[in-house]
């Protein structure tokens, strides 16, 4: 008995510990390559089809061309991007950002619970 405790104590210790390094869900997507993003005129991430009618320099209708190297962090939709540029590098061959990166951070969902309701739980009030 006190070998299976030490067993599933020590299981237990291994599995904790092998996440607690791993990185926030809620990170943005890594650019593995140098990639192009639609953004508007400040830099806030659209959908690609806003740009890709247009040549690869400019965009139309409030949409433009934003040019990130490898290594940088690819916005969700509706967020500005950072480390970048609107004019694309000398030389460089610029990928588009991987379909999984096309969407939008979900705000936080309520799923319910007692709300402002709890704070008369167990009162008086009629």
């Amino acid at each position: 008995m006190a070998f299976d405790l030490k067993w599933t104590t020590a299981v237990a210790a291994a599995l904790l510990a092998s996440g607690c390094n791993r990185a926030k869900a809620d990170d943005n997507w890594t650019a593995d390559r140098d990639t192009a993003i639609c953004t508007d005129a400040q830099g806030v991430r659209l959908p690609d089809d806003r740009c890709r009618q247009h040549r690869v320099g400019g965009g139309g209708g409030g949409a433009f061309w934003y040019f990130l190297g490898r290594g940088r962090s690819i916005p969700y939709y509706g967020e500005r991007a950072t480390g970048g540029s609107f004019r694309a590098a000398t030389g460089a061959r610029y990928g588009f950002a991987p379909s999984g990166s096309a969407m939008t951070r979900s705000a936080a969902v309520s799923r319910g619970g007692f709300g402002s309701s709890a704070s008369r739980f167990g009162s008086i009030h009629a």
